[in-house]
């Protein structure tokens, strides 16, 4: 009991001195927001990527449901290069640039 006492008066901080927290360097334990600058544009690309991959999950039920032939394939492929245009030519940062 008198450790116990001994130790927390030890480390009690005397008046109008700086508390030095050290539970996270350079956090000092204050909840830290994160707000990017490119919020909006890399959440609108999220939505687009999953769309595109949604987009591709039910190209592949599609050929798996008509039985995976060559000619469901091939039907398979063409569908999946017109999504992937589309994703790809309406994402800004992949445009072209033109000088």
């Amino acid at each position: 009991m008198l450790t116990a006492f001994l130790l927390a008066t030890a480390t009690l901080v005397p008046p109008g001195e700086w508390v030095v927290d050290h539970s996270h360097t350079g956090h000092f334990a204050q909840p830290t927001l994160r707000r990017f600058e490119r919020y909006e544009e890399d959440n609108d690309r999220r939505i687009a990527y999953d769309a595109y991959c949604n987009e591709l999950d039910q190209l592949w039920a599609q050929y798996r449901k008509d039985g995976s032939t060559p000619a469901a394939f091939k039907a398979y492929e063409k569908a999946a290069a017109e999504a992937k245009r589309r994703y790809v030519y309406n994402d800004p940062y992949l445009a072209p640039v033109t000088r």
